[in-house]
């Protein structure tokens, strides 16, 4: 085994003083807020209200032209969503394996 990080190993005493002077030099301290986390979830769940009752009627139709044999998807359509569909799970696992 081969080690390759030769940096000078830092007394802890030495750390501290480093962090506390970077922390002076900076002068403000960090905040956090859920402001925009409660905007988020807000536009979210109006969202899902919004399109919950479209969703729902398109499923309806679809189901009720699927029932009376009507129903003809587009083949090429079908077939660039099965491709697209491929490429993510091959990059996925691509990504998983390395």
């Amino acid at each position: 085994m081969k080690v390759s990080d030769v940096s000078p190993v830092v007394a802890p005493e030495r750390v501290a003083a480093q962090q506390a002077a970077s922390t002076a030099v900076q002068g403000t301290p960090d905040r956090v807020s859920v402001n925009a986390t409660r905007n988020a979830e807000a536009s979210v769940s109006a969202a899902r209200r919004s399109t919950g009752t479209d969703r729902a009627s398109r499923m309806q139709q679809l189901e009720a032209s699927v029932r009376s044999g009507t129903y003809a998807p587009d083949p090429g359509r079908v077939a660039e969503q099965l491709l697209s569909d491929a490429e993510v799970d091959a990059r996925l696992q691509s990504m998983m394996s390395h």
